[in-house]
């Protein structure tokens, strides 16, 4: 085993989402059964069916959690009997801290989400907590079933919002793999000038966090208030506004850092903002867009202080 734990890679989804053809696809379609062992540990119980007898050619073992025996301990239990190589492991958002239970000799890799296209606009009205959950967590998230792009384009930001580095795909009936979002801006990308409304703050912040390259020498005039922090372990001042994706519990505060630091407001007061924005590098290199005051006024707090991505 690697010393620093067993490659592990987790598969969220609402129940029959497809996680275990896709986890047994996986498996069967991959060569890593040359080069050791692979464990599948299930949290849930679908349509679906492993193919055990498949599988078992591929040197993969499949146990199966019976809801009463402790995470932990169920675990460790077919780790010890199978040691594997790597583990796939077929989440359940319901139980409660799921992740969080998994002994720390697996070490998480991977985290991909799928969803249905029969149960999207259920589980959306009814379960965006959860969804979220799975979403912020996922490298990768795919919609499965045969929802067009159009049909996807009504939850984009609210997903990206979610998770905006994850990459989100759509899965055809055929099988096939394609973007499932186009990033859509609200203004032109061509003017040298451009004015941002509160409309237009999150998809901005979201362009601009794929594509900071778009806003190199822009100048970017806010016509809403903006709100100063200054973000933990961040010396700049940033100015943003706060967002939900989904509950009052999930709010995050989308901003951007004055160049420089020490703007002429405290931290935690409004202001109007004209500046020209460029492009730096943040933590671990990452190109970011920075803003460089051309004019920093007071103003009052908006009337709603919260975003929405909806």
């Amino acid at each position: 085993m690697d010393s620093r734990g067993i490659d592990t890679r987790l598969v969220y989804g609402f129940l029959d989402a497809g996680k275990t053809g896709f986890i047994q696809d996986c498996v069967l379609s991959d060569y890593f059964d040359k080069y050791g062992v692979t464990l599948i540990l299930c949290f849930e119980e679908g349509e679906g069916e492993y193919d055990t007898q498949a599988l078992a050619q591929k040197r993969t073992r499949v146990f199966v959690h019976d809801g009463e025996e402790p995470v932990e301990a169920f675990c460790l239990r077919a780790i010890e009997e199978c040691l594997p190589d790597r583990i796939y492991v077929e989440m359940n958002i319901m139980i409660p801290r799921l992740r969080e239970q998994l002994p720390e000799c697996m070490r998480v890799t991977y985290v991909t989400t799928r969803i249905d296209a029969d149960t999207l606009g259920l589980y959306y009205r009814n379960l965006r907590a959860q969804l979220r959950q799975m979403v912020s967590e996922s490298q990768q998230v795919t919609f499965c079933g045969g929802l067009t792009r159009e049909e996807l384009a009504p939850y984009a930001q609210v997903f990206q919002v979610m998770n905006p580095k994850a990459a989100y795909l759509r899965q055809d009936p055929l099988g096939y793999h394609e973007r499932a979002f186009d990033r859509f801006v609200p203004y032109s990308l061509d003017a040298s000038e451009i004015k941002i409304s509160a409309r237009e703050f999150i998809p901005l912040w979201l362009d601009a966090s794929e594509h900071p390259e778009h806003y190199e020498g822009k100048t970017l005039h806010f016509t809403d208030a903006l709100e100063l922090r200054r973000l933990p372990g961040r010396e700049a001042l940033s100015a943003g506004r706060v967002v939900m994706a989904c509950c009052m519990a999930d709010l995050q505060f989308m901003g951007f850092d004055l160049v420089p630091g020490d703007a002429l407001f405290p931290e935690g007061v409004w202001a109007a903002l004209d500046a020209r924005a460029a492009v730096g590098t943040a933590e671990y290199g990452r190109r970011v867009v920075k803003l460089r005051p051309i004019d920093l006024r007071g103003a009052q707090p908006p009337e709603q202080g919260i975003l929405s991505p909806e």
